[in-house]
């Protein structure tokens, strides 16, 4: 799967040729202290743990072969880090910016540009930045607030809650079953990790559960891949009513046709909108398909409802006798990070 942002939002890829995560990291295991540690909950010290300053938090992203060597200018392995300066318990909301990637594999570059994620606020499409995020805290948990290219607007916003952090040790290729399924295919195609790397002194992961905090509209384009806040649209000069009148509309990704009598129209935030009444097929998120009038144009989208579980990354399963030898898994239902250690043990380890 694709991660529409690093929050873990997915759409959909051509699973047959390889998978494409995302994933996380943070600095050194070490504790931080803060002025009113005290007064934090249990998942809060765990992620300033991972997070506060001096330790950065290390998120990798990958595009990388079911099977077979990587190819420099189709797949990557990267990474990226960011800290927060201060305990928000004490500062306030402070900023999670992430740094310009770097590869982690020798003979792989980082991509030219990135699939970007965009979303609809109050009746205009904006452009998410990827990397611009601030935290602050809800109740016992963390909120992390995604923002837009302008560094201000608010695009998404999840609440994290259930940190735990699990030690890693030994071989790297005999990681607990929970970070290799969420790496799924660096550890299910053979060729891409050493035999004999081990984890390093202090490497360890932070799992835990991220839920979306308000109903969250995603738009998208409906052919082709444009990075803009203008996707290419379904039609033009049209509504959608005129499109449900004439039989609705085809999605390819979905296996499905979008009518009037599998969704309903309604105006949301001021915009006609369509919603579909089950969620899309193959998401580990639960994600309801959008289509938008905006402009004299229709465009398509997602919608994620608040308090839906965000979903990790789908993963491959082996399966001799299934045409292509494997069936892909949707059920993952947590995020992972990784500390400074583990990311570093993750370089070594790659043969690529």
């Amino acid at each position: 799967m694709k991660c529409i942002n690093r929050l873990g939002i997915a759409i959909a890829v051509v699973l047959s040729a390889l998978l494409i995560g995302c994933g996380g990291g943070s600095g050194n295991n070490s504790s931080s202290s803060t002025a009113n540690q005290g007064a934090l909950s249990t998942d809060q010290k765990t992620f300033e743990q991972f997070a506060l300053a001096p330790n950065a938090s290390y998120s990798i992203e990958w595009s990388l072969p079911l099977s077979g060597t990587p190819a420099n200018g189709i797949n990557y392995l990267i990474e990226s880090h960011a800290s927060i300066a201060e305990s928000p318990s004490t500062g306030g909301t402070q900023q999670l910016n992430g740094s310009s990637p770097t590869s982690l594999a020798n003979s792989l570059s980082v991509p030219a540009t990135f699939a970007v994620a965009r979303y609809l606020i109050n009746g205009a499409i904006v452009v998410g930045s990827g990397s611009l995020n601030n935290a602050s805290y809800q109740g016992a948990g963390i909120k992390v607030d995604s923002l837009a290219v302008d560094g201000v607007t608010v695009v998404d916003s999840q609440l994290r809650s259930n940190l735990s952090v699990v030690p890693l040790s030994g071989a790297v290729t005999a990681a607990p079953a929970d970070l290799a399924q969420w790496f799924n295919s660096l550890y299910y195609n053979p060729s891409l990790l050493s035999a004999s790397s081990v984890w390093g002194t202090g490497a360890a992961y932070l799992q835990y559960t991220a839920t979306e905090v308000a109903d969250t509209y995603t738009v998208a384009d409906y052919t082709g891949s444009t990075t803009s806040n203008t996707p290419n649209p379904v039609a033009s000069g049209t509504t959608i009513a005129a499109l449900m009148a004439a039989g609705g509309v085809s999605s390819s990704v979905d296996g499905a046709t979008y009518t009037s009598t599998n969704g309903s129209v309604s105006s949301i935030n001021g915009v006609t909108t369509y919603v579909a009444s089950t969620v899309r097929p193959n998401l580990t998120t639960p994600t309801y398909r959008t289509y938008y009038e905006l402009n004299g144009n229709v465009y398509t989208g997602g919608l994620v409802k608040a308090g839906t579980v965000l979903g990790g990354n789908s993963y491959p399963v082996a399966a001799p006798g299934t045409s292509i030898g494997y069936t892909v898994n949707y059920s993952q239902q947590y995020q992972i990070r990784l500390n400074a250690a583990a990311v570093a043990s993750v370089r070594a380890a790659v043969t690529f």
